[in-house]
């Protein structure tokens, strides 16, 4: 409900005639650039909830707010002219005591006497109720502005505890990604580590495999030449038991 609306439900519930025409009139200054629709709706919506039958013996609201910069200096002025007007009662009612002798005063100077008393008492009454009109409307605004204000710190304290909770989480995701990017680099390094030692192995591995080949070379080269002198004395063992053979048929043909 905005200040319009308030200041409509206050001027409807108040018993005081001048308190609820000082709403009104202030409802009216703020809806005088409003077309007859839009004052329409703004007086529908404040009177939703609003008992229309006045409440009586209603206790008075007392504000604790101080009047706008503008309001004080209306009322600075009034007070000033109602100074002015009871210094000079003071100086009529003093000019009365120091000549004792004229008793009997005149019609103009008895009725420029009570129009200065009157006008005094009404310039009071009028600050008074001006002074209590302006603490009421201005608590209203405070009222109202205090409402927005919690809400806008209601809206501030969400929006800071769920700012909090992303940020929580952030934190979270950031410290399980620094986890998880920290087994990557131990893995990596693990990983690195044994590739290094396999490549030592295989390097290892291949320069006995080039020894073995040189040893099975050398023992091949050995092997050609054994196998090479088998051959020969072999020709040369047939060769023999030929001839022992063809001895043997000569010696037992002569025999």
């Amino acid at each position: 409900m905005n200040l319009v609306q308030n200041l409509i439900k206050k001027a409807f519930s108040t018993t005081n005639i001048n308190e609820a025409a000082s709403f009104l009139a202030s409802a009216c200054n703020r809806m005088k650039l409003k077309n007859k629709e839009q004052i329409l709706y703004e007086v529908s919506t404040a009177l939703v909830s609003v008992d229309l039958a006045r409440i009586r013996n209603s206790a008075p609201s007392n504000s604790l707010y101080q009047d706008s910069p503008e309001t004080l200096q209306r009322l600075r002025i009034a007070e000033a002219h109602a100074a002015s007007l009871s210094a000079q009662l003071r100086e009529e009612r003093q000019k009365n005591k120091q000549s004792p002798t004229q008793r009997h005063e005149s019609p103009e100077s008895s009725d420029s006497l009570r129009k200065f008393e009157t006008q005094v008492a009404e310039l009071k009454r009028a600050l008074n109720i001006s002074q209590e009109m302006h603490l009421k409307e201005s608590a209203l605004v405070r009222s109202v502005m205090q409402r927005e204000i919690d809400k806008l710190k209601s809206h501030f304290t969400r929006h800071k505890i769920t700012a909090q909770a992303k940020a929580n989480a952030h934190t979270q995701e950031k410290g399980e990604f620094l986890q998880r990017l920290a087994a990557a680099d131990t893995l990596i390094k693990t990983q690195h580590e044994a590739r290094l030692r396999a490549e030592a192995e295989v390097v290892i591995l291949y320069e006995k495999l080039q020894q073995l080949q040189t040893v099975f070379l050398s023992d091949s080269e050995q092997n050609a030449g054994l196998h090479a002198r088998l051959a020969k004395t072999i020709d040369e063992l047939s060769t023999t038991r030929n001839m022992l053979s063809s001895h043997i048929e000569k010696w037992q043909f002569n025999k």
